[in-house]
């Protein structure tokens, strides 16, 4: 059976490349140049991460993810992956940095907590004194 997928970005190559895996014939079809410049992940500017909230489960399907990607890069031969972390930074109680860290907390995935001054220190385009925490 072959299968068209729609969409070379990082989606559509991955269901392509699982599909054929799974003994499929598998056709890509992109509406524009490859990469196309108008394609959601069509350059190297994307972030992949596992602080959602707590109790949406995306931390878990992010392991998924990245489990799959491994795998994939093992069949490629290498990696394009470019796993440099991210900073979540807390300015005010229950602001999206703090529900992002209380969703790592919930699923129990490995972060430091930096107070301010250790965040400066780290990071020198931070401003001390205009944030509670860093991680």
């Amino acid at each position: 059976m072959n299968v068209i997928v729609v969409g070379a970005g990082i989606a559509g190559l991955s269901t392509a490349w699982s599909l054929v895996k799974a003994g499929h014939s598998v056709s890509i079809v992109e509406q524009g140049p490859i990469p196309n410049p108008l394609a959601a992940s069509g350059d190297h500017h994307r972030i992949i991460r596992r602080a959602y909230r707590a109790g949406t489960g995306y931390g878990r399907l992010i392991t998924e993810a990245y489990q799959a990607w491994d795998e994939m890069w093992a069949d490629l031969g290498e990696s394009h992956l470019d796993a440099r972390g991210f900073v979540c930074i807390s300015r005010e109680p229950g602001d999206e940095a703090e529900e992002y860290r209380e969703g790592l907390e919930e699923g129990n995935f490995p972060f430091e907590l930096l107070e301010p001054d250790a965040a400066v220190e780290r990071w020198p385009f931070l401003e001390a004194g205009s944030f509670r925490y860093a991680y």
